[in-house]
């Protein structure tokens, strides 16, 4: 699996009520994309980022996805934004019975030294533990290996009720849209 993640810097004075009604009429588009097993779209009101977040079962339809009408639509209404990839390592679903309406995405960073398939058990126990939270949609654990970091990104219930972790990076954002399996 690959997610992916863009991020696009709203101008100062933007009015953020166009990127509501812009995930109300394109959300629809992306129902039934072959490949596409998870879409959230994401914004955070205090950094004014609008920051969509995929993760693909299919490597190719990421990168037709990347070729067609869809993106193109970003790049024709804001600019061609840097698309970050990660290899999801693993994910897991907590409760189902709610939409999220809040996300985290924690970067930490890999140190030369640090065995990869021991830093990956490591990782298992605390998503297994994050799973039983009630208040917890989705956990995925990726891998930048161009960067080496390790990048985890969660679904909650609400701001109130999600664990905020302690990473190198933390980036929370409001949850406009989930589109999941």
């Amino acid at each position: 699996m690959l997610a992916m993640q863009y991020s696009i810097e709203l101008p100062v004075g933007y009015d953020t009520g166009l990127i509501r009604s812009r995930v109300q009429e394109r959300s629809k588009l992306f129902n039934g994309l072959p490949g596409l097993i998870h879409k959230s779209y994401l914004f955070s009101d205090a950094d004014k980022i609008y920051a969509p977040f995929y993760i693909w079962s299919d490597v190719a339809e990421a990168r037709k996805f990347l070729f067609d009408d869809l993106f193109r639509g970003v790049t024709r209404d804001f600019r061609r934004p840097r698309v970050r990839t990660w290899m999801v390592l693993d994910s897991v679903y907590g409760s189902r019975k709610f939409n999220p309406t809040f996300a985290i995405r924690e970067t930490d960073r890999i140190a030369p030294e640090d065995d990869l398939e021991a830093l990956f058990k490591q990782e298992k126990k605390p998503q297994e533990d994050l799973a039983r939270n009630e208040n917890l949609h989705f956990h995925a654990v990726a891998l930048d290996a161009e960067r080496w970091e390790l990048v985890r990104y969660s679904l909650w219930r609400d701001e109130a009720t999600a664990l905020m972790p302690a990473a190198d990076c933390v980036q929370t954002y409001e949850v406009l849209h989930y589109q999941g399996q």
